[in-house]
């Protein structure tokens, strides 16, 4: 055959095998042996030649590389750290962002807990806002229960201060000092020192200075340090108030706080910074009806300190007893009942002129018995520079209203369960970090504006605990109660780590009570 005829043969074979079912070629069109073939970059699905099962194929990058992904050591667009691992316990996170306080996984060396949105900066059991168990020192409050009543002294002559609030403070370390007048031939003022645990420390030690019939309405103030000051009433010596200190445990000479004044002073309230400087406020007469709350600021027990200044503005009428709160830095605050009937404050900063008077939707609470006792209001001051002040609200309940920096008013919060006849005493006090204690007293079964005072109704003395966020901590405590007559005076303090104290008179006996910390277990 000839190489031409050969060559016909070949190419009609190659022809009738592209149209053959048992060809080289099933399916498909043909390809140029020259073109590099290349997968999808999603994966594919393709038929085994024997007809056996679909196999999926990975899913490759255009140039046969892995696509970026969370977890491959790569820092790819969207993430901010990725460090090849899907350990939710390290710095970064299984979806590549960094470990944070608050995104609910606890980061091990770092947090101690995180619950996430459920973080709390008071709620006993929650995880703290820093990722921290709870623990005492953290902002939180962890107060006990009240303990039991401790006798500090007990003598038929003994009184405290019906008319003027706090006969009990507090200092840094959680010791208090209670005073209290002891009505004799010669009068006795007497301050007794307290441990947080609520034993005596050491004997009572007499401050009166000098000596005199008809002292009465002692009040005392602690400073962080331990200094001490009280002050009080002198009836017999036309209303002149004194004061005295004690600093580094030695007693100053007892000073006239009156600077040429006319009769009648009254109601005393003191506060004491750890700069050794004095605020005394008291109730002045100004003329006739009417009466101004005074203030003076004494440094260093100095009988030449300024003289005292008017601080309230009504025209007419008596105003209630003031009460006083200081920041650190010796700014502070006097809150008094205005005659027109709501409580009203003042702020007065370290240095400059003082602030306007402020109104609030409280007010007094009666009478604990009738020319005897004057009601009064409570105040406090947290780190934050609110105001926080005690009274009672619209509904006749005892109520807290807080006023923040610029001196706007919050709702009004209810501290009693229900509303009483007279709520004459009201006192709080503030830990370091704005966490409250009130203590109230209160008479009557309903509100009955008939009753004049609380002689002829059941009485009751309270306490109770609020969280910083102003939330309660707890129910009502009950501190003292008598099936009918005048409830006594309740005085409060508030230790910078919470703990606190209240005192009160039963008969003879000066009574307090502490309620220690209870710190959650490590």
């Amino acid at each position: 055959m000839s190489s031409r005829a050969i060559g016909a043969l070949v190419l009609t074979w190659a022809v009738a095998a592209c149209f053959s079912d048992g060809g080289l070629h099933t399916s498909g069109p043909a390809t140029d042996p020259t073109t590099t073939t290349t997968t999808s970059t999603t994966g594919s699905t393709t038929a085994e030649p024997t007809g056996g099962e679909p196999t999926t194929t990975a899913a490759t990058s255009t140039t046969g590389e892995p696509e970026p992904s969370c977890g491959d050591g790569q820092l790819d667009p969207g993430e901010q750290c990725d460090d090849g691992n899907d350990d939710d316990g390290d710095a970064c996170r299984s979806d590549c962002q960094p470990a944070t306080c608050g995104d609910g996984v606890v980061q091990r060396g770092v947090e101690e807990c995180d619950d996430g949105p459920n973080n709390h900066p008071s709620e006993p059991t929650a995880c703290r806002p820093d990722c921290h168990e709870p623990a005492c020192g953290d902002g939180a409050l962890y107060v006990g229960p009240l303990g039991a009543p401790v006798i500090v002294a007990s003598d038929p002559n003994a009184e405290q201060g019906d008319d003027v609030p706090r006969a009990i403070g507090v200092d840094a370390s959680g010791t208090f000092s209670v005073a209290w007048r002891v009505n004799a031939l010669v009068d006795r003022l007497d301050v007794q020192t307290v441990a947080a645990d609520g034993t005596l420390v050491g004997a009572p030690l007499d401050l009166s200075d000098p000596p005199v019939q008809l002292l009465r309405d002692p009040v005392i103030a602690v400073a962080p340090g331990g200094d001490l000051a009280v002050a009080w009433e002198v009836n017999a010596n036309n209303g002149d108030i004194f004061v005295r200190g004690v600093v580094a445990g030695v007693a100053e000479p007892g000073l006239n706080a009156i600077i040429a004044k006319n009769p009648n002073q009254q109601s005393p309230a003191i506060a004491l910074d750890d700069t050794g400087r004095l605020t005394l406020a008291y109730v002045g007469v100004a003329g006739l009806n009417l009466s101004q709350v005074y203030v003076r600021r004494i440094a260093n027990f100095d009988p030449v300190s300024p003289a005292e200044f008017a601080i309230s503005e009504h025209a007419t009428g008596i105003p209630t007893p003031p009460t006083i709160a200081t920041w650190p830095d010796g700014a502070f605050v006097v809150a008094w009942g205005d005659p027109a009937g709501a409580i009203v404050y003042r702020r007065f900063p370290v240095d400059g002129p003082p602030g306007p008077t402020i109104t609030s939707g409280l007010v007094t609470g009666g009478i604990a018995l009738v020319d005897s006792a004057n009601p009064w209001s409570g105040l406090a001051v947290t780190p934050d520079l609110r105001v926080v002040l005690g009274g009672v609200g619209i509904d006749g309940r005892v109520s807290l209203q807080t006023f923040d920096l610029a001196d706007v008013p919050q709702a009004l919060v209810p501290v009693a369960d229900a509303p009483r006849m007279h709520a004459p005493f009201v006192d709080l006090g503030s830990d370091a970090w704005g966490n409250l204690a009130v203590a109230w007293a209160e008479c009557g079964d309903v509100v009955d504006p008939v009753a004049a005072d609380c002689s002829a109704q059941a009485s009751d003395v309270r306490l109770r605990w609020f969280r910083a966020d102003l939330t309660p901590h707890g129910p009502v405590t009950d501190v003292h109660g008598m099936v009918v007559g005048a409830p006594p005076a309740i005085g409060l303090a508030v230790a910078p780590s919470g703990i606190t104290g209240v005192t009160y008179l039963v008969g003879g006996d000066v009574v307090v009570r502490v309620a220690g910390l209870q710190c959650p277990a490590p």
